[in-house]
């Protein structure tokens, strides 16, 4: 695996703005609504079989939780409309408050279905700035304050993340206008953007303290890796990149590390298919391309386990077909680490 020089630190940004009023209690009475859950279904939870868990299977999940909870909103590597994942996104629920990281297609309707309340949203995070992690960015915004999200909301993310959220603001100031009119609401005007350009401190909260690092994604310039630090737990992202043993020392220690998987086999009869189809690529070429922007199985289990996390969770799949089975997924990266391995499905807690 190869080094990445790791910029200097940025100074931690504390969060100033005064304490969340969202506690558990409040969090539940946004989670009440959620449809009534049967004995049966929540035993079933994880033996959930397909590329997803209910809605229903989710809300279960969260409504009782005492401890930080991940929940996945999306697994699916690319830019592709019509699967049956979502492209890649998460949220991290904590003390009544959430935290998002990438926004792929899908992220509104998954949070929604979770029946975390768009009240209990804080900050959205962004690994770089490819359509499948932030192509919803945008609409998470003007949705999400329609139902509830605070004005306050904060926004972490490679440059030119606050030219983005300027345009897009400026582009659906009428949209928000309308709504601030008809339904008497506070307009959103503005987000509160933090640009991340260098690996060090990102932000730090009542709640978590956030650390990012530089990963390998060419030509992407920056791409990021996350590390969430809650005070129950700890969350590590690999973000988009080739295998780099900086992900493993960033990710030193930690409970969880979702690590994007690129299961090699399936990638070759994939484009192999789509040439035999007339795509105008040859297949060298295509796959030095994808080995050199994304992580094979064997890699991602060297990367934990040289990291010593406890659970390692398989997403942002490449490619993103039902017809790979989770032993499928999971053999390669057992090979190599021994921990807890999962794989991801749209909407699971974990």
């Amino acid at each position: 695996m190869g080094n990445i020089g790791i910029a200097k630190g940025r100074e931690t940004v504390t969060d100033t703005t005064s304490p969340s009023s969202l506690s558990r209690r409040s969090l539940l009475a946004g989670l009440a609504a959620a449809p009534i859950v049967t004995a049966s279904a929540e035993q079933s939870v994880a033996q959930t079989a397909g590329p997803r868990w209910t809605p229903q299977q989710a809300q279960a999940a969260l409504k009782d939780a005492k401890s930080t909870k991940l929940v996945l909103l999306g697994t699916a590597a690319g830019p592709v409309p019509g699967r049956s994942r979502q492209m890649t996104s998460h949220v991290m629920l904590s003390n009544g408050a959430a935290y998002v990281l990438d926004c792929g297609m899908g992220v509104t309707d998954n949070y929604a279905r979770t029946g975390i309340p768009f009240s209990a949203l804080k900050s959205i995070f962004l690994t770089h700035h490819h359509a499948d992690h932030n192509i919803e960015y945008g609409p998470l915004l003007i949705v999400g304050w329609i139902q509830g999200m605070p004005l306050d909301i904060r926004a972490f993310g490679p440059p030119p993340l606050k030219q983005m959220t300027d345009d897009f603001m400026r582009a659906y100031k009428q949209t928000v206008d309308f709504w601030a009119e008809d339904f008497h609401m506070k307009p959103l005007v503005s987000v509160n953007v933090q640009e991340v350009s260098s690996a060090g401190p990102v932000m730090q909260d009542d709640n978590v303290k956030v650390t990012s690092i530089l990963v390998e994604h060419p030509p992407v310039k920056p791409a990021l890796a996350y590390r969430f630090d809650f005070k129950d737990r700890s969350i590590a992202f690999s973000g988009d990149t080739a295998p780099l043993e900086a992900v493993a020392k960033m990710a030193k220690g930690a409970d969880v590390l979702v690590h994007e998987t690129m299961y090699v086999p399936a990638v070759e009869k994939y484009i192999k298919a789509q040439i035999a189809q007339g795509r105008p690529v040859k297949f060298e070429a295509f796959m030095a391309h994808m080995k050199a922007d994304h992580t094979p199985s064997e890699d991602v289990g060297r990367i934990a386990q040289e990291a010593g996390v406890k659970t390692l969770v398989l997403s942002h799949l490449t490619p993103a077909v039902d017809s790979i089975s989770d032993d499928t997924w999971r053999d390669p990266v057992a090979k190599f680490f021994k921990g807890e391995i999962i794989v991801g499905k749209d909407l699971m807690v974990i």
